[in-house]
């Protein structure tokens, strides 16, 4: 643990030494995405993992900070399927000029569906994520960004993983 303290400790000296001027930092830039993504977590005790897809959107509305909204469909397993729309914020830090850090805070709101033999139900609630992503611009408008994020949902707390492309414009 003391190890993982120092690492912690040290990167984070390091991400605030970088210089975050690049432009994909800038005020005023948007882009669209597609994820895919891949949610594992307990619910209700049960240790469960499934497979989705989703979009997102991102505005840096001040430099250095984005807002994504995101719409996340995770595919039916075992009789459930899950739908998340999350609003996060980013904090980005420039580590090159393209490619970026940043730590993830933000709010959900998740859908469950069990539709089995037995009959259907869905359940809703309120979530609170955070996490860090990187992304990695290969040119002006195209990019790739991996993010992980850990929702806290009631009893379904859940690790989300997502590997995504974007298009800046």
């Amino acid at each position: 643990m003391k190890n993982f303290l120092k690492i912690f400790v040290v990167a984070a000296a390091v991400l605030m030494a970088v210089d975050y001027a690049g432009a994909q930092t800038k005020q005023g830039t948007h882009a669209v995405g597609a994820l895919f993504s891949i949610g594992t977590g307990d619910v209700d005790g049960v240790g469960y993992t499934n497979y989705g897809l989703g979009v997102k959107y991102q505005w840096t509305f001040l430099d250095n900070l984005r807002l994504e909204p995101s719409l996340v469909y995770y595919f039916k397993k075992d009789y459930i399927s899950q739908t998340d729309l999350t609003a996060n914020v980013h904090y980005l830090f420039s580590v090159a000029s393209d490619a970026i850090v940043y730590p993830i805070a933000g709010l959900g709101y998740t859908s469950y569906t069990l539709d089995s033999p037995a009959g259907k139900d869905t359940e809703s609630r309120f979530a609170f994520n955070f996490g860090a992503g990187f992304q990695y611009m290969f040119n002006y408008n195209w990019g790739l960004s991996i993010e992980y994020k850990y929702r806290i949902v009631d009893n379904i707390n859940r690790s989300n993983f997502h590997f995504g492309a974007v298009y800046r414009f």
